[in-house]
């Protein structure tokens, strides 16, 4: 009983010192995407050998139950939110409602277009356009008809990454886009557009997809039509769905972008930020060119 006692009188302590466990909320846009689990699983990894608290709230895509889900980490009263944005605009409201709870907000692969927010971790989407770009050029050895497939309408990812490679590709006059259409970063709809696009274009030689899912819905939709062998594809991201089909020959490279790295970064910040510490408002995380040469 006297241990029972103590252990509830320490608990009480550590509560009004300000010396219990400190906990980070993740607002995260989709857990569908594989991309988006391996950055959870960054920062549970990270925040549990910090001994912090990692509650995460899974948005499937919506901005409206991901407006919900930061209200309802408000009210849990998390010390800091990490939110990775379904919409740049759409999260607007709710990082001024943490701003006005006086909860730090620290953004991830997407950010908020307003309010206040401590710290914003990305990576370059031009530039990796622009090696994607690259890998194709080599790909293709300079010539041929290309497809895109983009990601969410509006997102500035979506933005850089289309004109990363668009720009790139200007350096190989004999390389033709002959279409660019929407597949919202998703692997069913990327193989659905990528159906029609091959049905339109009985002559094509490349598709781009602005992210690995998007990549291996073409990969699918390549092989149900039979002309797998006749195309290159590209995607960004390296997830393991992505990097096996590198190794298996359906696609040609992907761009890794690290999501636990960044994940694990975020994290960090938030522990420097509940330590009264300062961070820095904007970091890039590097990016690298996967090709079958670097998972030989």
């Amino acid at each position: 009983m006297k241990k029972v006692i103590l252990l509830v009188l320490m608990v009480g302590l550590l509560a009004l010192t300000g010396m219990a466990a400190k906990t980070i909320g993740f607002a995260v846009s989709t857990l569908a995407n594989p991309f988006f689990v391996t950055m959870k699983e960054g920062g549970e990894a990270k925040a549990a050998e910090l001994g912090l608290g990692f509650v995460v709230l899974d948005a499937q895509d919506s901005p409206e139950k991901q407006f919900s889900q930061v209200q309802d980490l408000i009210i849990r009263k998390v010390d800091v939110l990490i939110i990775n944005p379904v919409d740049s605009d759409a999260i607007v409201p709710a990082v001024l409602e943490a701003n006005a709870a006086g909860i730090p907000v620290i953004t991830v692969t997407r950010p908020s277009n307003g309010g206040v927010v401590a710290q914003h971790l990305d990576i370059d989407n031009k530039e990796a356009g622009m090696l994607a770009a690259v890998a194709m050029a080599n790909a293709l050895n300079g010539k041929g008809r290309v497809a895109i497939l983009e990601g969410i309408p509006g997102a500035p990812s979506a933005t850089d990454r289309q004109q990363g490679f668009v720009n790139e590709l200007k350096k190989y006059p004999d390389i033709q886009v002959v279409t660019s259409l929407t597949a919202n970063y998703s692997r069913e709809q990327g193989a659905t557009v990528a159906e029609d696009i091959l049905q339109g274009n009985p002559v094509l030689n490349g598709i781009y997809g602005h992210n690995d899912e998007m990549a291996l819905g073409a990969v699918r939709a390549a092989i149900a039509a039979g002309r797998l062998s006749e195309l290159k594809i590209v995607g960004i991201d390296a997830t393991d769905d992505a990097l096996a089909a590198i190794k298996a020959g359906e696609m040609v490279a992907t761009v890794q972008q690290q999501p636990a790295l960044q994940m694990a970064m975020a994290v960090v910040a938030a522990q420097r930020i509940i330590n009264g510490a300062t961070v820095e408002p904007k970091v890039i995380i590097p990016l690298k060119l996967i090709t079958i040469e670097e998972l030989e």
